[in-house]
C-alpha cells in the first residue's frame, strides 16, 4: 500500500482547518464540513486504525446531530454548555486527527524530502523537523516517569496538586529542555543546515489517492470561500 505522500497530507491539513474555523454550519458549508471531515476517518481506516476511526466518527455524529435536531428547543444555560462543546469538537477535531495522522505516518526523512521539493527554506525545514521527532520522544519520557513513579509506589490519584507538580511537571519540563537540544543537535548532525542540494533515502511521490484527495480539498476550498459567499461577505 503506497503512502500518503507528506505534501497532500500538509495540503489537506491546512485546507481542513481554514474550512472548519472560517466557515459556518448552515447552507452550502454543511456539505463541504462533512466532506473534508469524512477525509481524516478515510485516511484512518485505510491505516486500519479502527478504534481511534470510530471514536472520531462518533464524536462527529454527535456533533452534527446535536446541532441539527436538538439545539433549537432547549434552555439557554444548557445552549450555551453545549453549543461550547460542539463548537470545539465540529472546529477542532478534524484539523487535530488529520495533525495527528501526518505525524504518524510521516518520517522525518519523508518530511525533509517533500519540504526541500517545494523549496521550502531551512529556517522553516528544520524546526519542523525538530518537532517531528519532538512530540512522539515526549510521549516516550511521560510513559517512562509513570513506570518510574510506578516503581516507587507513587500514585496521583487524591494526591495535592503541588504533588504532581513536583513528581510530573518538574522532571517533564527538564526532559522537554534536554529533548529539544539532543534533536536540535541531531538535525545538525544529519547536515540539515548545510547548503547545496541533499540525497534522500525516502521514497516519496504522488499517486492517484493523492491527486484524489488534493482534488476534493481544492473543490472545498473553492465552494467554501467563493459558492459560500465567505470572499466578499
Amino acid at each position: 500500500m503506497k503512502k500518503t505522500d507528506p505534501r497532500t497530507k500538509l495540503f489537506l491539513l491546512i485546507a481542513i482547518n481554514v474550512v472548519m474555523m472560517t466557515g459556518k454550519i448552515t447552507g452550502i458549508f454543511v456539505p463541504i464540513r462533512i466532506i473534508l471531515t469524512l477525509i481524516p476517518l478515510l485516511l484512518m481506516i485505510r491505516e486500519k486504525w479502527y478504534r481511534s476511526s470510530l471514536l472520531y466518527f462518533l464524536a462527529y455524529l454527535y456533533v452534527f446531530l446535536l446541532e441539527g435536531y436538538t439545539l433549537q428547543d432547549i434552555p439557554k444555560v444548557p445552549l450555551i454548555i453545549l453549543l461550547f462543546t460542539t463548537g470545539l469538537i465540529s472546529r477542532f477535531l478534524a484539523g487535530l486527527m488529520m495533525a495527528y495522522y501526518m505525524m504518524k505516518t510521516t518520517t522525518v526523512s519523508e518530511f525533509v524530502t517533500a519540504m526541500e521539493r517545494m523549496h521550502i527554506p531551512k529556517v522553516v525545514v528544520i524546526p519542523f523537523a525538530v518537532m517531528f521527532r519532538f512530540f512522539p520522544t515526549i510521549k516516550e519520557e511521560w510513559q517512562d516517569i509513570k513506570n518510574a513513579m510506578k516503581m516507587r509506589g507513587i500514585g496521583l490519584a487524591g494526591r495535592n496538586p503541588l504533588d504532581v507538580l513536583e513528581y510530573v511537571m518538574v522532571p517533564i519540563l527538564m526532559s522537554v529542555s534536554r529533548i529539544a537540544d539532543e534533536l536540535t543537535a541531531a538535525s545538525m548532525t544529519k547536515c540539515l543546515s548545510v547548503d547545496g542540494k541533499r540525497s534522500h533515502i525516502a521514497c516519496i511521490g504522488f499517486s492517484a489517492l493523492d491527486v484524489l484527495l488534493i482534488i476534493c480539498a481544492v473543490l472545498g476550498l473553492f465552494a467554501h470561500f467563493f459558492v459560500g459567499g465567505i470572499i466578499g461577505a
